[in-house]
Parts: C-alpha cells; sequence; structure tokens
C-alpha cells in the first residue's frame, strides 16, 4: 500500500506541475521543470508527450527586407505530423511547381537511435494549408535542412548530412517522392547548412564547420565543380550569424542571407544580412536586420531558427518554431 501511495503522491503532483505549466507555457521557457518531469514518469512506465518543433506558413505584400515580427499573423495555422514516430518537423524549404506548393522539411523522431532525423514533404493548393505525404530522403546518418530548388529543368537537393562528413546533393528521379545521390560536392568536414549564390557565372558556396562553428565561403566555376576555399574565408564565428537560416533570396536584384542567432541559446532568432560585394576576391556583407524574426510567444516560445520565402504576387513564407511544453504523458 505504501508503495501505491507514493505511485499516488508523485502522479498528482506530476499533473499539477503540467497545469502549472501549461498557464506558464506562453511566455516562460520553464526549462528545469520541464527535464525534471521528463525524467519523474520513466520511473513508472511511462514517458512523457513533448511538443516540438512545428511549422507555419502566411502570405504577405512586403519584401524580405520590409517583414518584421509584426507582420507574422498571431492566427497562423502551425503545420505538424501527428504520428507515433515524428517527434516534430522543422527546417521547411517551399517551392511551386505546375501550380502546386510543395514543403520539404526535417522529420524528426520521437526515439532518436544513431539520428535525430530524415527528409519528408507535404503538399498544399494554396500555399498555407498543408497534408503531410511520406519521408522521401533515408539515410542511416542524420539529414535536415533541405534546400531544394530547381537547375536546368531538374530538381536537386542539397541536406543537411554532416555525419557522413560529406555535402551531398541529390537529384530528383520522380519529382517530389524519388531522389537518388547525384554528387558528392566536398567531404571530409562536418558541413552543414549549406546555400550557393551564382553570380557571373561563379558559384558561391556557403557552410558552417559543425567542429570550428565557422562560417565557410568557397567557390566553384561549374555547379558540381571542385570547391576553393576564397580568401575572405572563414566570414565569421559569431554565433549570432555564422550559420544559415535558409536559402538565398534574391530579390531586385539584391541578394540577402538568413543566418540564425544563438545568442540566447539555440533557436534565438534569425537575422538578416545583405550581401554588398562577391566575387572571386573578395565578400562583403551587412547586417540589415537583427533581430529580424525572433521566438516569442506560443509555438514560438522556446525557438525559431529558419524561413523560407518564396516570391510570388503575395509572398509566401514559412517559419519553424519551437515550444517544448509537455502535453501529458503515455505508456511506453
Amino acid at each position: 500500500m505504501k508503495v501505491v501511495y507514493i505511485i499516488f503522491v508523485c502522479i498528482v503532483l506530476w499533473s499539477f506541475a503540467i497545469l502549472v505549466l501549461r498557464y506558464r507555457t506562453r511566455t516562460h521557457s520553464n526549462k528545469f521543470i520541464l527535464k525534471f518531469l521528463q525524467i519523474l514518469p520513466s520511473f513508472f512506465g511511462f514517458t512523457s508527450k513533448v511538443r516540438g518543433w512545428s511549422i507555419a506558413t502566411f502570405r504577405i505584400n512586403k519584401g524580405i527586407s520590409e517583414i518584421t515580427m509584426l507582420d507574422v499573423p498571431k492566427q497562423r495555422q502551425w503545420f505538424q505530423v501527428k504520428n507515433k514516430e515524428c517527434g516534430g518537423v522543422a527546417d521547411p524549404f517551399l517551392i511551386k511547381h505546375n501550380n502546386r506548393y510543395y514543403m520539404f522539411f526535417e522529420y524528426e523522431y520521437k526515439k532518436p537511435l544513431y539520428k535525430d532525423a530524415d527528409i519528408a514533404y507535404a503538399t498544399s493548393k494554396d500555399g498555407i494549408n498543408w497534408t503531410y505525404k511520406e519521408k522521401i530522403l533515408e539515410e542511416s546518418f542524420h539529414q535536415s535542412f533541405p534546400y531544394v530548388f530547381k537547375m536546368k529543368g531538374d530538381f536537386y537537393m542539397l541536406p543537411e548530412s554532416y555525419q557522413s562528413n560529406q555535402v551531398r546533393l541529390y537529384k530528383a528521379i520522380d519529382f517530389p517522392k524519388k531522389w537518388i545521390l547525384d554528387t558528392v560536392l566536398f567531404e571530409g568536414k562536418k558541413l552543414v547548412d549549406t546555400i550557393f549564390l551564382i553570380k557571373d557565372s561563379v558559384y558561391y558556396w556557403f557552410t558552417t564547420n559543425l567542429n570550428t562553428s565557422e562560417l565557410l565561403l568557397f567557390y566553384s566555376d561549374s555547379f558540381k565543380g571542385t570547391w576553393v576555399q576564397h580568401p575572405c574565408s572563414p566570414i565569421s564565428k559569431d554565433i549570432s550569424n555564422n550559420r544559415n537560416a535558409g536559402a538565398i533570396i534574391e530579390e531586385e536584384n539584391h541578394y540577402y542571407r538568413l543566418a540564425q542567432d544563438a545568442t540566447e541559446g539555440y533557436g534565438s532568432g534569425v537575422n538578416l544580412f545583405g550581401i554588398e560585394k562577391i566575387s572571386k576576391q573578395e565578400y562583403q556583407e551587412k547586417l540589415i536586420k537583427k533581430p529580424f524574426l525572433y521566438k516569442n510567444k506560443g509555438m514560438i516560445k522556446d525557438a525559431l531558427h529558419h524561413v523560407s520565402f518564396l516570391e510570388e504576387d503575395e509572398h509566401i513564407v514559412a517559419i519553424d518554431g519551437a515550444n517544448f511544453a509537455i502535453r501529458g504523458i503515455e505508456i511506453k
């Protein structure tokens, strides 16, 4: 009876703490309480159900440099994959093809073993309401940041695959479902969140060395050509701008780079930089807006670290956000 009583008291205390968290979750992170509550149920054969990363899209009639947090709709619909396997979705990349919208994203696992995530996609008729389809890229190593783009009539994907020590370029053989490894662009370092831009027929590659926390710049004379480290590389080791937060955005002959800001922890927000000069000899960027988009309340209470911008008459913006509130318990 004594053991039963102890278990009963623990469950009551745990339930009360959950109620407190639900009231505080909009404005407080509660990280210490959260860790305690995640551990406690495991002693009794239960596990916590924790809300993870989600994605939201919205339309806007402004250019990328004019967007502020005031433009982010308070009542936005969040996209999640609701099954027993998926623990969250993040790093969205938007693309439109044949009048249909596609969103590629990181598919996180609830119970990661040797890797945390793979790549999946969703579709939409309006760019706002999304239907999850399936996982499309599963490897033996962690994958995220599925940078999808079209080049000379073909679709390519440049996902983060740092555990392979390679920058891997995939090509769609049946868009959007089937992809094959096309080229290993670079290998030998743990590089993450790789993006590129083309200027005067030269390809410039921006990527972060996970071991040194340096934002590196390379260039190549062709799409799949050998990378040469730029003389201005590394560009930065500052945690407010040393990791990309989405693709390069070209707008009215200006290039913009989105950068993750980790000054207040991973996922603090995103800063916006304008690329002023780029050539094989020079690189210069300036800060346009800091903070640009950042963690706030509700579903972005604990983190926001990625932006995708689809240019149309009325642009579509995708953001990811995290709120790590506990929603209940379930049997292991």
